[in-house]
């Protein structure tokens, strides 16, 4: 199958080349994605998502595709999929922010965090930006971090440092925990396993 890959904010293509190989290596095709928050605002990111996965798909129309987010690369979806290709099949989302994280929120007034986040700091901050927020409707699993250091804002919540558990959750979708931080979920053995299953 073909599988998007799409990365988070502040990461590059190079964050998700293992998992691509991994998935090359289980007889899928990964396609990976690049942005960068400062350059264009998330509806314009998520427009020219929807425009890569349409190019890459064009040749083989009708057959079906998977995309796999990491944190904000699952929000950029959530918004694309509207105008996706309609054979959108399954949708893996590793550390995702379901709704507005307490984190974006308390760093929002930050002038710093404003300039290294652009329009994409804005509405993660924003609990109207999610209430509109359109959710795919497609087989969906979360794969949720939980590290047992207690950061804030999350000190006695569960939280992989960057989105509390409970943010990930999202209804309808199958949700998994394993025991990894933010930034690196992606290369967790049991993150690819469960995405593995569930690709197939």
């Amino acid at each position: 199958m073909r599988v998007f890959l799409i990365h988070g904010m502040g990461r590059t293509r190079g964050s998700l080349l293992p998992l691509a190989r991994r998935l090359g290596q289980a007889g899928h095709t990964p396609s990976l994605y690049g942005y960068a928050v400062t350059r264009a605002p998330l509806a314009a990111i998520a427009a020219d998502f929807a425009d890569h996965v349409a190019g890459v798909t064009a040749p083989s129309r009708g057959a079906p595709y998977a995309i796999i987010g990491h944190s904000l690369g699952n929000v950029i979806t959530r918004l694309a999929s509207p105008i996706l290709p309609p054979t959108f099949a399954r949708f893996g989302m590793l550390a995702p922010p379901n709704r507005s994280p307490a984190l974006a929120r308390a760093m929002r007034r930050n002038p710093l965090f404003g300039v290294l986040t652009g329009d994409a700091g804005k509405q993660l901050g924003d609990h109207g930006f999610y209430s509109a927020l359109p959710v795919p409707d497609v087989p969906t699993m979360v794969i949720a971090g939980e590290t047992r250091v207690p950061f804030l804002p999350y000190r006695g919540a569960a939280s992989d440092g960057v989105v509390g558990v409970h943010e990930t959750q999202l209804d309808g979708a199958r949700h998994e925990v394993v025991p990894s931080a933010h930034t690196f979920i992606m290369n967790h053995p049991r993150a690819l396993a469960l995405l593995l299953e569930f690709l197939t």
